[in-house]
């Protein structure tokens, strides 16, 4: 088993080397990115593995926690919140630091789990990414805010073995960067009920910047911050401190919010490139795994995947700390084996199942009056899109990672202009700058996107056809960007099936995707979630397995399924 405890916690289990289940405790306690110890995420890692807790051989951190409990360079942290080198400064960082470790302790052997073994941060990303990929061998980077004492990595994997090749310190933490832009432009808030994550690992809204960075038009640059020797880069962070002028008010970024967006966008990808090229050079290869919550930035991912520089990009669907655990547990079997692990031909739907009975007794239990079973979901769904309603789609099993892959989504029409919105303003309750993706029918979408790649996770932002971006404006970024999702038979047949139906109707072979969740909640995991959402937003309709909820207000003429 594996484990992350201090943010976005989560249990993975590997049961003979293959990744069985593997699920965030968010959507459980429905704490976005929550600091709370995982024990619901476990019990049913648990329970779909059929093995008690003395049964696991052998249980995998996330974290090497001792390192906190000794941490000597006390000013290295998240410099929004703690980069006071004052003598009282640094004692405060100390004993944040001791706090956490005593803390992970504490968890740990209350939840029977004193023995479990302390794994680097950063090799756990890696083994997450390497043995997920499939590749014989690979390059492997690992950049994010932080792990114990370096915040990017450089890697070597083939077979069994992962060797460190080179790492940064937390100072020149593309992250932390990443996260210091996001607050001056008004959009970094701390996570959790009670905003508390571990002190060492906010999460700052960083998406947004991302989305944001397409409205800025090069006003200013991050030359001066980031800055690049023959094998290194480093951030300077006093230099960094000199936009601060340019500070918004909390929620209202503005004119210079979208340019520093632009800039550190541009900049996370200049160092993409530069560390892409210095793997290259170390290890002669040219196929490259990325991993850690920097690896979640669509747009540099997409960047380095259409360059030269690589003949194959991979990102595990779960490239944040959540993911980590399945690095974890990995280890541990290695450890255990000798043996690689397995790689799993699903991925993405490790969750929790949508039940019948349960979709029963969650619907009698709602209120809603206008219900019906159908014989044919797929088809109810894909017309209600192409009529222009917004539909919530709920079905099998919930998708491990923070992205909605096709069984806990949101779908739309992306040739309506006025989707994107309608969605934010009604559905989603956010800013109207924030992008959409498409799920495209895998074998088609090289008709409308370009680099003609694979992008199963949604992980990876191309280039919108110029012929296509009129007929699709609800997923063309401003940029001409799309944040996309190929969607394969063999990976997830029911969805497929609803976007073929859909491109039979439209001519169109894909439909705009989000999560089934509003602002603020995690991804819906039970059928009451599904209907939460759909009662208290702006969704028209609502399909869980095989049974349809619609509003009032709209006219779905279907066809219920005989008894």
């Amino acid at each position: 088993m594996g484990l992350n405890i201090l943010h976005d916690t989560s249990a993975a289990i590997v049961v003979d080397g293959e990744l069985v289940c593997a699920v965030e405790e968010e959507r459980f306690n429905r704490d976005r990115h929550t600091a709370e110890f995982p024990n619901a995420a476990i019990d049913y890692c648990l329970e779909q593995a059929g093995v008690r807790r003395e049964d696991v051989l052998g249980v995998g951190l996330t974290f090497d926690y001792g390192k906190f409990r000794d941490n000597t360079d006390p000013f290295d942290q998240n410099l929004i919140d703690h980069d006071d080198l004052t003598p009282a400064g640094l004692e405060v960082i100390r004993n944040l630091n001791r706090q956490t470790w005593q803390e992970a302790t504490e968890q740990l052997e209350l939840n029977g789990f004193g023995r479990a073994r302390h794994f680097r941060h950063h090799l756990t990303h890696a083994a997450c990414g390497f043995w997920l990929s499939g590749l014989p061998e690979a390059n492997v980077l690992v950049m994010d805010g932080r792990g114990e004492e370096e915040s990017t990595s450089l890697w070597s994997a083939s077979g069994t073995r992962i060797e460190h090749l080179e790492s940064y310190p937390v100072a020149d933490s593309l992250g932390h960067l990443y996260t210091y832009i996001t607050s001056l432009c008004g959009l970094y808030r701390r996570s959790g009920r009670q905003e508390r994550a571990g002190h060492l690992g906010a999460i700052g809204n960083e998406g947004k910047t991302m989305g944001l960075s397409a409205y800025g038009s090069g006003r200013f640059d991050l030359d001066d911050v980031v800055t690049f020797s023959s094998q290194r880069y480093r951030v300077h962070r006093d230099r960094l401190r000199e936009f601060d002028v340019h500070k918004a008010a909390p929620g209202q970024p503005d004119d210079n919010s979208r340019e520093l967006a632009f800039a550190v966008q541009r900049k996370l990808e200049e160092v993409y490139h530069f560390l892409a090229a210095r793997l290259e050079e170390l290890t002669g290869r040219r196929e490259f795994v990325l991993a850690g919550g920097v690896a979640l930035n669509c747009n540099a991912n997409g960047a380095l995947a259409a360059s030269a520089l690589a003949d194959k990009v991979f990102i595990p669907p779960a490239a944040h700390d959540a993911g980590a655990a399945v690095g974890a547990a990995f280890l541990q079997w290695v450890e255990h084996s000798g043996r690689a692990p397995k790689v799993p031909a699903d991925q993405i739907y490790l969750g929790e199942a949508i039940d019948r009975a349960a979709v029963a007794q969650a619907v009698a239990a709602s209120g809603v009056s206008r219900v019906a079973r159908v014989s044919d979901p797929a088809a109810v769904a894909a017309a209600a899109v192409a009529r222009g309603f917004v539909v919530g789609w709920c079905q099998g099993r919930m998708e491990f990672g923070p992205r909605a892959l096709g069984n806990r989504s949101i779908l739309a029409d992306p040739r309506n202009p006025a989707m994107p919105d309608k969605i934010n303003m009604r559905v989603k309750f956010r800013e109207s700058w924030r992008p959409f993706a498409p799920s495209v029918l895998a074998e088609k979408s090289a008709g409308w996107f370009e680099p003609a790649i694979e992008s199963p996770y949604m992980l990876l932002s191309l280039s919108v056809r110029p012929d296509r971006r009129e007929t699709v404006p609800a997923i063309t970024h401003v940029d001409g960007t799309a944040r996309v999702q190929t969607v394969t038979p063999q990976a997830n047949p029911l969805y497929h099936r609803l976007i073929e139906e859909f491109d039979r109707l439209t001519g169109v072979p894909m439909v705009l995707n989000t999560s089934l969740n509003i602002k603020g909640e995690p991804i819906a995991r039970t059928p009451e979630d599904a209907i939460r959402c759909f009662v208290k937003s702006g969704l028209d309709v609502l399909v869980m397995d095989d049974t349809v909820l619609w509003k009032d207000d709209v006219d779905l003429d279907i066809e219920p399924a005989a008894a």
